[in-house]
């Protein structure tokens, strides 16, 4: 008899769905009233991705409880795409508007969502344990304990290795043209590669920039969206240099200001850019389960049936196993066969009888919205603010479509009504005013500036491990 069979949009539940129902209750309640004890859930899914929300949302309504580790990057690389044409269903959407949509659906069907990042792992034993850390205060960390877990951590852009790229990371070189594509309005820039990446940075980009070079390393594009390679090569400001390797990245000390080039036959040139995104592949986030599953050569996690990895209980989904493909639906498929096989993994090992499930109560992690962070609308406005200011002010330079800046805005606006009244909190849209961030010489984000009471800059903080340390010591400032 299969675990369950769907109705008219409702689920039918059979005895053994009926015990795992009741088991997955159980499991979320266990020690609730032992203050010493570890938290125990069915599933844990690491990872916040469309394939970790799609896992949530078959686990959920099949009566098992999920609870979703989103890290510092929820919603994955779909997120950062303002344009999206291939999601069935969309004819073109948002990355963002898309992934909120799949993370409501989630959240209403009774999905747990963790505003942490997994920092360690225990898989010698069951319950696994799942070491993480709080984004809002990176020196908080906790254990939690799960029956199961499906690992959904995707991957990280590829650096070229070369003179200067580290030097200048985030202040003129970039791996994500929707998050900091904003700064170089009407500039020159450089897109490093020729795949599917490549071309979607470089569409981006060739509305903003007054001139995009797109960069391969070899003489053919390897995209497969060929349709739109020719779309974009036909723009009057995109233009493409073939068969070069890049050698180093040039600089003036603050930022980036070229690239050195040199082709098969050893001539070296130069090309002058304001800014440079680098599109020439990833690598898996699995560092943290070596020694723990099987990885290939490559770092990818070893599958040993559908999502099944070498370790009973533990699933992957998505890039962290799939070198191929890499794409938002396919991850949401595997998402939904590993849900699928670790809620028949669970009423394999654990079948609960269903007179208990009276008595049972789900555990539930609240999500909390808070509000009070300011937008800024115009150079007048914060002028305005800057001009004869009575406490310390905070500006926040952000996008929304970067994973580390939507990570930001809550804790920012916790604070805003926290310090009500002590500090004021502003943010800017770099998409919207890229003057603003060219003024204030913002070459990453997000980025913090700090004015005292009289409206002198005092600090400067870009990214959340450089910004995390100011706002977990506001009381500083005041």
């Amino acid at each position: 008899m299969p675990l369950y069979k769907r109705g008219y949009g409702v689920i039918m539940f059979s005895k053994v769905s009926k015990s795992l129902l009741v088991f997955s209750l159980l499991l979320a309640m266990k020690h609730v009233h032992a203050e010493q004890q570890e938290e125990v859930y069915p599933v844990a899914i690491i990872g916040g991705g469309v394939g970790a929300l799609t896992s949530a949302i078959y686990l959920e309504r099949a009566g098992v409880h999920s609870l979703v580790i989103e890290g510092k990057t929820p919603g994955g690389a779909i997120a950062q795409s303002p344009n999206v044409h291939n999601w069935p269903g969309e004819l073109e959407i948002d990355g963002m508007a898309l992934i909120e949509k799949i993370r409501n659906q989630a959240k209403v069907n009774g999905t747990n969502l963790l505003d942490e990042e997994v920092i360690g792992v225990d898989f010698s034993s069951r319950p696994y344990h799942i070491t993480t850390r709080f984004v809002k205060n990176p020196e908080k960390t906790r254990t939690i304990q799960a029956t199961t877990c499906i690992i959904a951590m995707g991957s990280t852009p590829r650096m070229l290795g070369v003179p200067g790229e580290s030097l200048y990371w985030t202040h003129g070189v970039y791996s994500c043209a929707v998050c900091d594509g904003a700064l170089f309005k009407n500039k020159k820039v450089a897109v490093i590669g020729g795949g599917d990446s490549a071309i979607l940075e470089a569409e981006y980009l060739s509305k903003i920039a007054s001139e995009v070079t797109i960069v391969l390393r070899s003489k053919n594009f390897r995209t497969t969206e060929v349709l739109r390679k020719n779309q974009i090569l036909n723009k009057p400001n995109v233009r493409v240099v073939y068969d070069n390797k890049i050698t180093e990245v040039e600089g003036d000390g603050k930022k980036a200001t070229g690239l050195v080039l040199k082709t098969a036959d050893g001539r070296s040139s130069k090309l002058a850019v304001d800014g440079i995104f680098l599109a020439i592949g990833s690598t898996p986030n699995s560092q943290l389960f070596k020694g723990q599953l099987d990885l290939d050569e490559k770092g990818f996690i070893l599958l040993k049936d559908q999502q099944q990895t070498s370790k009973p209980g533990i699933f992957a989904i998505g890039d962290i196993v799939d070198p191929i493909y890499k794409q938002a639906i396919s991850a949401a498929g595997d998402g939904a066969k590993a849900a699928l096989q670790a809620e028949r993994y669970l009423s394999a090992i654990a079948p609960v009888k269903e007179s208990q499930a009276d008595s049972a109560v789900a555990l539930k992690i609240a999500d909390k919205v808070s509000v009070g962070l300011q937008e800024i609308t115009s150079i007048d406005d914060l002028n305005k603010e800057l001009m004869n200011p009575t406490v310390p002010i905070i500006i926040d330079f952000y996008s929304p479509y970067c994973g580390p800046c939507r990570r930001l805005g809550p804790i920012l606006e916790e604070k805003a009504r926290q310090y009500q009244g002590q500090i004021k909190f502003f943010k800017v849209n770099i998409s919207e005013l890229s003057e603003l961030a060219t003024d204030y010489n913002i070459h990453g984000i997000p980025t913090i500036l700090v004015f005292d009471s009289q409206g002198k800059q005092v600090d400067r903080r870009t990214g959340l491990d450089e910004i995390n340390p100011l706002i977990n010591n506001l009381d500083s400032l005041k």
